[in-house]
């Protein structure tokens, strides 16, 4: 996999990165273990295989097969209102024009679902998308994502007195809508949403490192993330500066910026926000067994967490389209053309139209400081990038980083 070794090195000898770990595997064996560069830059700690990073929005798969389970409970059908468990969503409606202070709304095609939540066509947003005028109601009524306090009801509640984007089914959205998941998860399960995970997902997939905060005997193994300021554009820079870390200074000499200690970060003590979209901190070997279990189709180790079927209707797209034509304006941790979207995973449909390698089926997700996986059940392939650089967006790393591991392959 030298390919793989010379494209993180070039970015970390080009101060990109801090470091990077990548895990490469093939019909469940490991053939790429590889760490480079740094964990933590001040205190010149390198980086090691049982480093720990937050993962962000690769917390949404796990979310979304904590649901799953109980999908195959019969706790509810994919086309369920969402309303028969939140009765305040009954009454949502959709923005049609106006400002923040002064709108007006009509009433949706239908109500919410709750595949619209697993597949991000809620009509629900993030309060960083700056698309909308609904997305600057969120950023008045304190609505945010993983950075937020609080817990799960309250946020659900701010939800169910604003309006959505669109009419649920009609456009793809990424949102809020997996922090909305997490919650039906705990009202159904009638646990704690991060109990349900670590009881039902982490402990069967042996996930030591997994959890929704870093203790403090792990932190000296916990990455720190850096930025490049310059990088964010100036519209998202005052979005952006809720990543950082109270106390945090900004050194624009320096092309790697910390902006999240792992002694004083967000995920170095508990929190009551138990986040489904971005909330887990994790390591390679542990995400590595989740994996595992997607490709094995539900098993890990003789031990059954999904069904077969589950696994197939999770990772199949369920958009009547690619995201190029039916997804919204706005971020994403995706591509769009020739990609389309799951039950919590991107989905490829058509690798000559992305312009990416690949196999149609192949199923990936990221998070915000840039960690990614990738799936390929036709290869049975597994692939894992780590680092901790904010934003997701700042360089194209993981399309590097697929096109590095298919080539790596076809040597």
């Amino acid at each position: 996999m030298n390919k793989v070794n010379e494209l993180i090195a070039k970015y970390i000898n080009e101060e990109k990165i801090p470091g990077a770990i990548t895990l490469i595997a093939r019909a469940n064996k490991v053939i790429h273990f590889e760490c480079a560069g740094s964990m933590n830059i001040e205190e010149n700690l390198p980086m090691q295989e049982d480093t720990i990073f937050g993962f962000y929005s690769m917390t949404k798969p796990i979310t979304s097969v904590a649901m799953m389970m109980l999908h195959e409970n019969s706790h509810f059908k994919l086309d369920t209102p969402v309303s028969e468990f939140i009765p305040a969503f009954k009454k949502l409606e959709v923005f049609k024009s106006g400002t923040i202070d002064d709108y007006t709304t009509i009433k949706p095609e239908r109500e919410m679902t709750i595949v619209d939540l697993l597949s991000h066509t809620s009509g629900l947003t993030y309060d960083f998308m700056n698309t909308s005028p609904v997305d600057a109601m969120y950023r008045a009524a304190g609505i945010q994502g993983s950075h937020a306090d609080g817990t799960l009801q309250e946020l659900v509640n701010k939800l169910a007195d604003l309006p959505l984007v669109f009419s649920p089914g009609t456009r793809w959205n990424y949102s809020l809508s997996t922090e909305v998941v997490a919650y039906l998860v705990q009202l159904i399960s009638d646990m704690r949403f991060d109990e349900f995970v670590k009881k039902y997902i982490i402990e069967p997939l042996e996930m030591v490192d997994t959890d929704f905060y870093v203790p403090a005997d792990k932190q000296k193994r916990f990455a720190a993330n850096y930025t490049h300021i310059d990088l964010i554009p100036e519209d998202r820079k005052k979005q952006f500066s809720q990543y950082m870390t109270t106390g945090s200074e900004i050194n624009k000499q320096r092309k790697l910026i910390l902006i999240d200690s792992p002694k004083t970060g967000r995920f170095s003590s508990h929190r009551t926000f138990y986040s489904g979209g971005g909330g887990l901190v994790s390591t390679a070997s542990d995400y590595f067994n989740f994996c595992q279990m997607l490709l094995n189709k539900g098993v890990f180790k003789n031990r059954r967490l999904l069904n077969p079927e589950t696994i197939a209707l999770m990772t199949r797209n369920h958009l009547p389209a690619d995201l190029a034509q039916f997804a919204n304006p706005g971020f994403s941790e995706t591509s769009l053309a020739g990609i389309g979207f799951g039950l919590g995973f991107a989905v490829m449909l058509d690798p000559k139209k992305a312009n990416l390698p690949g196999n149609p089926g192949e199923y990936n997700w990221g998070g915000g400081a840039n960690t990614w996986f990738f799936i390929d059940p036709q290869e049975e392939l597994i692939a894992i990038l780590l680092t901790q650089l904010l934003p997701s967006t700042a360089y194209k790393l993981r399309q590097e980083f697929r096109a590095a591991v298919y080539s790596a392959m076809a040597l």
